[in-house]
C-alpha cells in the first residue's frame, strides 16, 4: 500500500508537470512541490548574481517561496532551472524559451536581463509593477504557476535609448519594469554643464568665444586647445570614476553668441553657426575616447552640418522645442523641415536622437495630455531611423497625471503601436477603485482625443487660455471635476489622489480666472458691480488644502509657489469684490502700435484678472507706449479709474512710467509719474482720480489715456491688465 501511494504521488507529479492537454505545465506548485531551482555558472560575474537575485526576490513575492541558487556548471537532471545568461552578439535585446524542463532567460547586457526578467514576470505570474510598489494592497500570493509547455520569445525596442524625463523614472523599480534609461546613470556630462566642469580649471581668457573684438564668457571658444585639454581630462576621470558614465555632451552656452576667432572660422564657423568648430572638438575627444559617444544638439547655433566628416563615435540630439505645438509633426507647418533636418544629420552621424518635450513648463498642472500625439511622432521618428528619443518631462516637479505619462511614454518608446486607450484604462483600473478609474479613464481619454485632434496650437510656455481653446473645454472639466471631486473623503489619505486634486483645483481656478464673469469665470456683474462667487473661496480652501497634504509647493519651471498664488487670488480678485466696473467689455480704440502676439485688446476691460504669470490675462506692450480712445458716455458716472500693471524683471517687463488723459486734441488733462521700483516679480495697481465738473480741464466725449513704457535702456515691455472706471 505504501509504494501504491508513493506511486500515485509520482504519477500526479508527472501528470501536472508534463501534460500537454491544453500546452501547460507547472512552474510551481505548493501543492505538489513543483520548484525550479537558478543556475549560475561558476565563471558568472556579479551582474549575474543580482540578476538572480531580482529573479528570487520577485518569485517571493508571488508565492512566499525562495528558489535554490546552483553555482555550476551543469545541471541535475532531476531538478528544473531558470538559467540567466548575458550573450552580447545576440540579435534581440532579451529573450526568454523553454526547451525540455529549463527555462533561459538571456539578454545582450545586465540591464536587458533585468527587463527581461520583469517582463517574463509579467507575462507569466500575477506580479507587475503597480503589485511591486503598491504599499496599501499586498501582493495576492500564488500556490500554482503555469506556463506553457514550449515557449521562444524575444524583444527589442524601436529605440535604443528611452528615457521619459518625469520623476517616476527615477526610480530603479520603475526602469526595470518599464524598460527605460535614466540619464543620471549614462551621462557623465548632461545638457549645458560644460561650466560647471570648467569651473574646476583656471582657464585663459582663450577658452571663451571671441565676440567682436572681445572675449565672452558666455560662450565657449571650440577650438582652444585649453578648453579641449581640460575636458579631455574630466571624461577621463568621469569614465574612470564609473565605466557606465559612457555618453558626453558637448553643447554651446544656451545662447546665439558664436566664436569667431580665426582658428573657429578657419575650421567653418560663421556668426550663426557653430556647428564646425563644436564638432571638431567632438571628433578629437571620440578618438581619444573610443569607449565613449559624444552627443551636442542641433539647436541654436549648431545648425548646420560641417563639411567634414565625424567620428562614428559621435551623435546629435535634435530638439523639437520649437516645434512642439502640441500637434503631431508631420500634420504641422514643421513637418518638411523636421524630415529634411533628420535626414540632414542622420547622413552625417551615426546616431540621431530626439529631444523632445511633454509638459507645459509654464503650468506643471496643465494636464497636456499628448500621448496620442507623442504615439504619431514616435512612428515617424522610427521611420526616419532616429536611434533613441529622451522625452522631457516635469523633472523632480510634480505634474498632472505623470505616472500615467510615464509609463505609457516607455511602453510608447519600446513599441509605439501599443493600444494607448487600453494602457489608459489598464493603468486606472490597477491604481484606483473602479468608479474613481472608470471617472479617471472616461475624462482622460476623452482629453487624449481632443487634444490630438485639435488644430490649435499650445506651446510648451502657455497660458490657461490657450490650453482651454486647445482641449479643455470648461463645461466637460467642471462636470469631470464634481465627479472627481466626490471621491476626495474615499481617498483623503492617499498621496497621489491628492497630487491629482491639488493640480485639478488649480486649474479649475485658473479656468475661472481667465473667464472671468459668468458661467465659468469667478464671479457675476450685478448693477455694474463685480460679484465674487462663493465657490473661490472655497476652491482656494481645498487647493490649500489638498497642496499641503500631498506636499506639494510649485507649479512651474521657474518655482510659483503655491502659497503665492492663493495669496495672490485673495489679493488681486477679492480686492475687487464688490467693486463698479462702468467700463467692463465697453468698446474702445487702440491708437498705439500693438504686438504682433497681443492683438487682442478685449484683455484690458473683461474683468478677468492677471497675477503673476505673464501670458494670462495680460497685454504686453514692447514696441510702443499704449493709448487708447475711449467714449465719454461709456463711463460718465465713474469718479476714478484703476489700472493694474506686472513687472517681471527676468522678462524684461516693468512697470510704466507715466499715465496721462488727454482730450480729444491729445492735450493733457492729467498726468502721474511712477517712480522705477526694484521689484523683480510683484504687481501694482495705480488709481487716478478722473477729471470732474469743478476741474477746469474737462473730459471731452472722446479721450485718450496714454500709459508710457519704462524708460529702462534696451528691450523693454509692459504689462497692462484690467482698466476699471469707477
Amino acid at each position: 500500500l505504501s509504494m501504491f501511494k508513493k506511486y500515485i504521488v509520482f504519477l500526479v507529479y508527472f501528470l501536472v508537470f508534463n501534460s500537454c492537454a491544453q500546452g501547460k505545465v507547472s512552474l510551481y506548485s505548493k501543492k505538489y512541490k513543483i520548484y525550479p531551482r537558478i543556475n549560475i555558472a561558476l565563471a558568472a560575474d556579479n551582474q549575474i548574481v543580482n540578476a538572480s537575485i531580482l529573479f528570487n526576490k520577485n518569485f517571493k513575492k508571488v508565492t512566499g517561496e525562495e528558489l535554490n541558487i546552483e553555482r555550476s556548471n551543469s545541471l541535475n537532471s532531476n531538478y528544473s532551472y531558470i538559467l540567466l545568461q548575458i550573450n552580447p552578439t545576440q540579435n534581440a535585446d532579451f529573450c526568454f524559451n523553454k526547451k525540455g524542463k529549463n527555462i533561459t532567460i538571456q539578454a545582450t547586457n545586465y540591464n536587458n536581463l533585468l527587463f527581461g526578467i520583469n517582463e517574463f514576470f509579467k507575462k507569466y505570474t500575477p506580479l507587475n509593477y503597480r503589485m511591486d510598489v503598491s504599499n496599501e494592497n499586498p501582493i495576492e500570493m500564488v500556490d500554482e504557476i503555469n506556463i506553457p509547455n514550449d515557449f521562444s520569445e524575444c524583444s527589442s525596442p524601436k529605440f535604443e535609448y528611452r528615457e521619459p524625463y518625469f520623476s517616476p523614472n527615477f526610480d530603479p523599480t520603475f526602469r526595470f519594469w518599464n524598460k527605460t534609461n535614466f540619464l543620471e546613470l549614462e551621462w557623465g556630462i548632461w545638457g549645458h554643464n560644460l561650466p560647471k566642469i570648467t569651473k574646476e580649471y583656471n582657464l585663459p581668457e582663450t577658452a571663451y568665444a571671441l565676440v567682436g573684438n572681445q572675449r565672452n564668457d558666455e560662450q565657449f571658444c571650440f577650438t582652444s586647445e585649453a578648453l579641449f585639454n581640460a575636458v579631455n581630462e574630466k571624461v577621463q576621470l568621469i569614465y574612470d570614476s564609473d565605466n557606465a558614465l559612457n555618453k558626453f555632451m558637448i553643447l554651446p552656452n544656451d545662447n546665439d553668441l558664436v566664436c569667431l576667432c580665426n582658428t573657429c572660422k578657419s575650421v567653418g564657423n560663421t556668426n550663426k553657426n557653430a556647428a564646425p568648430a563644436v564638432f571638431s572638438f567632438m571628433n578629437k575627444l571620440a578618438k581619444n575616447h573610443k569607449y565613449a559617444k559624444f552627443f551636442t544638439t542641433a539647436y541654436i547655433t549648431v545648425s548646420d552640418v560641417p563639411n567634414f566628416k565625424a567620428e562614428s563615435n559621435t551623435g546629435v540630439f535634435y530638439s523639437t522645442i520649437n516645434m512642439q505645438k502640441g500637434i503631431p509633426l508631420e500634420d504641422s507647418k514643421f513637418a518638411d523641415k523636421f524630415e529634411k533636418d533628420v535626414k540632414k544629420w542622420s547622413d552625417y552621424v551615426k546616431t540621431v536622437y530626439i529631444w523632445d518635450y511633454a509638459t507645459n513648463f509654464d503650468n506643471y498642472f496643465d494636464i497636456y495630455p499628448s500621448l496620442k500625439t507623442t504615439q504619431k511622432n514616435l512612428k515617424l521618428y522610427e521611420k526616419l531611423g532616429v536611434k533613441g528619443v529622451f522625452i522631457h518631462g516635469s523633472e523632480y516637479n510634480y505634474s498632472t497625471f505623470q505616472e500615467l505619462k510615464s509609463v505609457i511614454f516607455a511602453k510608447l518608446l519600446w513599441n509605439p503601436n501599443i493600444n494607448i486607450d487600453e494602457e489608459i484604462k489598464t493603468f486606472f483600473e490597477e491604481k484606483f477603485p473602479t468608479t474613481l478609474s472608470e471617472t479617471l479613464t472616461n475624462f482622460y481619454t476623452f482629453s487624449e482625443d481632443a487634444f490630438v485632434n485639435s488644430k490649435k496650437e499650445l506651446s510648451i510656455y502657455s497660458g490657461i487660455n490657450k490650453t482651454t481653446a486647445k482641449y479643455l473645454d470648461p463645461k466637460v472639466f467642471f462636470g469631470f471635476y464634481d465627479d472627481f471631486d466626490a471621491h476626495t473623503q474615499n481617498n483623503k489619505y492617499d498621496k497621489e489622489f491628492l497630487k491629482i486634486a491639488t493640480a485639478l483645483t488649480f486649474l479649475k481656478l485658473e479656468i475661472m480666472r481667465d473667464y472671468g464673469l459668468g458661467e465659468f469665470g469667478y464671479g457675476v456683474l450685478k448693477n455694474k458691480e463685480i460679484i465674487v462667487k462663493n465657490e473661490v473661496g472655497m476652491l482656494l480652501d481645498k487647493l490649500n488644502a489638498y497642496s499641503k497634504s500631498a506636499k506639494l509647493s510649485t507649479y512651474n519651471e521657474v518655482g510659483y509657489t503655491i502659497d503665492d498664488y492663493i495669496q495672490n487670488w485673495r489679493n488681486v480678485v477679492y480686492r475687487n469684490h464688490k467693486r463698479k466696473h462702468y467700463f467692463y467689455k465697453k468698446p474702445f480704440d487702440v491708437v498705439s502700435n500693438l504686438d504682433e502676439d497681443y492683438k487682442e485688446i478685449g484683455v484690458l476691460n473683461d474683468a478677468a484678472f492677471g497675477l503673476l504669470d505673464y501670458n494670462t490675462n495680460w497685454h504686453i506692450s514692447s514696441i510702443d507706449n499704449l493709448m487708447l480712445k475711449i467714449e465719454k458716455d461709456d463711463v460718465e458716472k465713474a469718479e476714478k479709474i484703476s489700472f493694474s500693471f506686472l513687472q517681471d524683471i527676468k522678462h524684461r517687463i516693468y512697470y510704466p512710467s507715466a499715465i496721462e488723459i488727454l482730450n480729444a486734441d491729445k492735450k493733457v488733462i492729467k498726468k502721474i509719474a511712477i517712480d522705477a521700483v526694484s521689484d523683480r516679480l510683484a504687481t501694482k495697481q495705480i488709481t487716478l482720480e478722473l477729471p470732474n465738473q469743478f476741474d477746469r480741464n474737462q473730459l471731452t466725449k472722446d479721450f485718450y489715456i496714454k500709459i508710457y513704457r519704462s524708460t529702462n535702456e534696451g528691450k523693454n515691455a509692459m504689462a497692462c491688465d484690467e482698466i476699471i472706471f469707477n
